[in-house]
């Protein structure tokens, strides 16, 4: 290879760098973007999130450079809490499930007395 070829390889690794700096940014701005469905209850937003975050997570370098350490470490402190959050709202909706449940089986009870037919 000639040397105007080593310095288009070059060229080349400089470009997937800076491709993978916008990577870094893009998980955290995805990051950022599902609190903010999580928070506005889009919960059918999510899977379009989390097929966007795995195609960006594929296409890291490895090993991460050092570089990669903030931005991505911002992106999983907002992950967390995100989870943390979408993790009280499934609890909240168990609660409410089970108290619907117990709901149903009391009026199940008064159809059997009062000899109500559905």
């Amino acid at each position: 290879m000639t040397a105007s070829g080593d310095a288009g390889g070059s060229s080349a690794a400089t470009g997937e760098l800076r491709r993978a700096g916008g990577a870094w940014a893009d998980l955290e701005a995805l990051a950022t973007e599902e609190a903010q469905l999580v928070a506005d209850e889009r919960f059918d937003d999510l899977p379009a999130v989390y097929e966007r975050r795995a195609a960006l997570l594929a296409s890291l370098p490895r090993p991460l450079p050092r570089e990669a350490l903030e931005p991505l470490s911002r992106a999983l402190s907002t992950q967390r809490a995100t989870a943390t959050v979408l993790a009280a709202r499934r609890d909240a909706i168990g609660a409410e499930l089970a108290r619907l449940h117990r709901g149903r089986a009391g009026v199940r009870g008064y159809a059997r007395t009062y000899d109500v037919r559905h």
